[in-house]
This record gives C-alpha cells, sequence and structure tokens, in this order.
C-alpha cells in the first residue's frame, strides 16, 4: 500500500469501501491532513471547505448559530466519517461552522480528485451515494423530532441510541461530548438538559454520574412523552 499517510486514512473509512489501494493512493495525493486543536474551526458557516473532508481522529460538531449564544449542533463527527460532501462536491459554501470538540486531525482530499475518481469507480460512487442518501434521511428525522417530539423525548431517544441494540438489563453509557454540546444537539439550554436528567433520575428510569449514565428502565425510557 501507498506509504502516503492520507492514503493510510482514507483506506480506512467506510466511504472508500471496496475501493482499490492504487486508486485511493491516486486520490489522495493532493491530500491533506488538518491538526485541530479543542475549539479551533475547520471552517466557519459561509467560508469555503478544504476538500472532501472526513475525521481521522477526534471528534468534531457541526453547528449553526441563528445568534451569539444560540447554538444547534446538526451533528458529531466521529473518526472514520465524512462531512460536508454536498456543499465541497457543488463549491459552495459551507452551511455550518466545523469545530472541533476535542483535538482532531481532518482529512481534506482535493474535489477534482474525488470527481475523477467518481467517474472511474463504481464501489466509491456507490458509497458516496448511499452516504449523501443517509445524511438526507437523518436530516429529515432531525426536523421530524424537532417538530414532534418534546425535549424530554428528544433527550430518551438520544441516550437509547448511545445504548444501541442491547436491551438486557442496565447499560452504562457515557456522553461523547460535554452536556453544552449535548444541549444544544436537542435543541434546550444546559440548564434545561441537567433539569430533565434530574427529572429522569428521579422517576429511576436512569442513574446519571457527571458524563455517565445507566439507564435503569429502557422499556419506560423510550415511552417517556
Amino acid at each position: 500500500m501507498s506509504q502516503n499517510p492520507c492514503a493510510r486514512i482514507a483506506c480506512g473509512l467506510v466511504l472508500f469501501r471496496g475501493v482499490s489501494e492504487r486508486r485511493i493512493g491516486m486520490a489522495t495525493r493532493g491530500a491533506r491532513l488538518v491538526s485541530l486543536r479543542s475549539v479551533d474551526a475547520l471552517v466557519r458557516h459561509g467560508g469555503p471547505l478544504p476538500g472532501l473532508c472526513a475525521l481521522a481522529s477526534g471528534s468534531l460538531k457541526l453547528s449553526v448559530s441563528a445568534r451569539p449564544r444560540d447554538e444547534h449542533v446538526l451533528r458529531l463527527v466521529a473518526a472514520g466519517e465524512s462531512f460536508g460532501e454536498a456543499a465541497a462536491l457543488r463549491a459552495a459554501p459551507a452551511p455550518f461552522d466545523a469545530v472541533a470538540v476535542t483535538d482532531a486531525k481532518v482529512l481534506a482530499i482535493p474535489v477534482d480528485a474525488i470527481e475523477l475518481l467518481l467517474r472511474r469507480d463504481a464501489a466509491f460512487a456507490h458509497n458516496l451515494l448511499d452516504r449523501l442518501a443517509a445524511e438526507i434521511l437523518r436530516l429529515l428525522t432531525g426536523i421530524e423530532a424537532g417538530m414532534l417530539q418534546r425535549a424530554p423525548q428528544r433527550l430518551a431517544s438520544y441516550l437509547c441510541t448511545l445504548a444501541g441494540s442491547d436491551r438486557a438489563g442496565a447499560r452504562r453509557v457515557s456522553l461523547p461530548v460535554s452536556k453544552t454540546v449535548v444541549a444544544a444537539m436537542l435543541g434546550v439550554k444546559k440548564e434545561t438538559l441537567s433539569r430533565m436528567l434530574r427529572d429522569l433520575s428521579e422517576r429511576h428510569l436512569i442513574a446519571v454520574s457527571r458524563r455517565e449514565i445507566t439507564i435503569l428502565d429502557r422499556a419506560r425510557l423510550e415511552g417517556v412523552r
């Protein structure tokens, strides 16, 4: 495999699953790694993305703000995930702020290399199409939740998502980011999130210890209204 460190990282991305190492090496020749410290911005709303981006390590949030101190987190990006594909491919301004939640490294691949790979590799084209479709569905689900679910329901759903499919017994989960960021994801203030967690704890649905949460009664948690 190519010794290009960007190629080695790209080989581990879902977006490049099934793509030959040779083609990945060619696509990443002009790629670069961008190092970010916690709270550093890769791009601000309206700015140019540095290419098709994927998170090599760390954690990053995509957010929008109607006004200062009124942030809404659209998505948390984990290592191995790509983001901003639609804007990058259309050379459109970033529709979000992309800010590191922890120290992070972002792989930025030139769009012209991605467009060439799209024309030549069916596996990559399928992966990218699947990624874009998943993002549309995720956004629609988020809009539906914001319109039809009350804040406690959104919190309960989020905690159950963290717990995965395992329904046996108590399940401990860890919030992947600060409560401030979780609150912004759920569209509430941090104080409201703390109050909702306290309420669920008093109802013996969960137990809370800082960012560690134990789900005590998943069936009742899923039924929160």
